[in-house]
């Protein structure tokens, strides 16, 4: 397949833009920017595993394993060739597009063969210490049940980092380094592996064809790339044995502590009684759960991001429509809980008197408390930065993205209970996600470009809340039927 892609798609793939590729890779930033590219890349491979291990932090397929005559540095290197042919479909497409630009300059048989090999060695280091991190955190965080939380949470934030750099690249940092001199940004840089491969990929282009000509700097990059991927694999190896024990692991629950001043305020508000006191349970819970707090952080992590790095709207509907996607995010993951916590919750609410009728208005509560909260606060704090911005339409806009999460919850909470999503890794909960966030997003960007901006705003609104009182509706039948 990578013989396939370099010789013949790829080249189809760059042809367009070969002009500027080469003048690009030519110039005095070449080095930085390849260097930029391809660390982007090695941390994308580094963080990847990581974060996708820390979603599922479990340890009971490790134990099985450690019971068996099996050494713990094969059931690392076991994870690691099982996920390689994956993570190689990436390699080939990104070392088939740089030979494949490379090759109509004249590099030889020979410089070819060393790209492809600096991009396997780059990143399959890369990946090799990433899952040698995930087998150590999903060791050492998956025997108790608050260390499971801990690791959910990490999984989520671990995942900004890469986010950012990418946005950072999509917002014109690339253009930014080379352009500067990239004095600081070498010296910094060619601390990683991937600089050193970056650094052949561009002596290779300034001498296509000759080998001998950069016979030293290929011996010494390639020498230490080989030299990083073995010294890996040794610590790697090593590391797993002091690691992967076969301990028991803990039973770990939730204990929850005296209501506070804010719960006994809240139960007072809402009343007392068994419906206050379902809603109590349900803020004590989910604030106790990291995994929901680093589901908050992201969003507010991902906002930020956006408006650092790729767009700063310089007025307050562009924010308004840059919100609006992350608004039905965070709707899902809040609401989501109503079916994620398993069957056997809705069970002992369907037994009881009232009780799907307690739960849904709980759970609209709960969800209304937290997205509606956050998202005035995001927004309002966005708005306060613009130059001018007059009070009543500052008001307007708060007033039109309460409505609108508000509306989102009730959406997120009738997709769930239409279709139950029992795990947050389930094609039900990610159809979900999908569908809230594209009419949050899509539906209104079309609405604006067929009727203006305020009546946008207005059909958005009806949208949203005849949609999601149609899905509550069918929902709360479907979930007392549910077997």
């Amino acid at each position: 397949m990578l013989a396939f892609y370099v010789w013949f798609a790829a080249p189809a793939i760059v042809d367009s833009v070969f002009d500027d590729a080469m003048a690009f890779l030519l110039s005095q930033g070449a080095i930085a920017g390849v260097q930029v590219l391809l660390l982007v890349v090695f941390i994308w491979f580094l963080f990847f595993p990581v974060s996708l291990s820390l979603k599922d932090v479990e340890t009971n397929q490790l134990q099985i394993f450690l019971s068996a005559p099996v050494k713990p540095s094969d059931l690392l290197l076991g994870e690691f060739v099982g996920v390689m042919p994956f993570y190689g479909i990436a390699i080939a497409l990104l070392a088939g597009f740089f030979t494949a630009l490379l090759i109509p300059i004249g590099i030889g048989v020979v410089q070819t063969a060393i790209i492809i090999l600096v991009f396997i060695l780059v990143f399959f280091s890369a990946l090799w210490i990433g899952t040698v991190v995930a087998g150590v955190l999903r060791a050492k965080l998956g025997g108790s049940e608050r260390g499971r939380d801990i690791g959910k949470a990490m999984g989520f934030l671990l995942a900004l980092p890469v986010v950012g750099i990418m946005y950072a690249v999509m917002g014109g940092a690339l253009e930014t380094i080379t352009e500067s001199g990239a004095v600081g940004a070498l010296e910094f840089l060619s601390i990683f592996p991937s600089s050193w491969g970056a650094s052949l990929i561009v002596e290779f282009a300034a001498n296509p064809g000759s080998i001998g000509a950069v016979w030293m700097e290929t011996f010494m990059n390639l020498g230490g790339l080989v030299i990083f991927l073995l010294a890996s694999l040794w610590l790697g190896t090593e590391l797993a044995k002091r690691t992967y024990t076969l301990e028991t692991a803990g039973f770990g629950f939730s204990k929850a502590g005296s209501d506070g001043i804010a719960y006994r305020t809240l139960r007072s508000a809402m009343g007392g009684g068994p419906f206050a006191t379902i809603i109590v349970s349900f803020m004590k819970d989910y604030g106790r759960r990291l995994q929901n707090i680093s589901r908050l952080g992201y969003i507010i992590g991902i906002m930020v991001l956006i408006n650092v790095f790729l767009v700063r709207p310089d007025e307050p509907f562009g924010i308004l429509i840059i919100s609006q996607a992350l608004f039905g995010l965070l709707a899902v993951f809040v609401v989501g809980e109503v079916t994620v916590r398993g069957k056997p919750a809705l069970f002992i609410y369907r037994k009881a008197p009232r009780g799907i009728k307690r739960l849904i208005g709980a759970r609209l509560i709960h969800g209304w408390m937290i997205t509606v909260t956050t998202a005035v606060i995001l927004l309002a704090i966005q708005l306060m930065l613009l130059p001018e911005i007059e009070l009543l339409p500052f008001l307007g806009y708060l007033g039109f993205a309460f409505a609108v999460s508000a509306g989102f919850v009730v959406t997120a909470l009738g997709f769930f209970l239409v279709m139950p999503a029992f795990s947050d890794k389930s094609g039900e909960f990610m159809i979900a996600t999908i569908g809230v966030a594209m009419i949050a997003s899509m539906a209104f960007v079309a609405l604006v470009i067929a009727l203006g901006e305020f009546w946008a705003m207005v059909a958005h609104l009806c949208l949203i809340w005849s949609l999601g009182g149609i899905l509550l509706l069918i929902g709360a039948s479907r979930i007392r039927q549910l077997e």
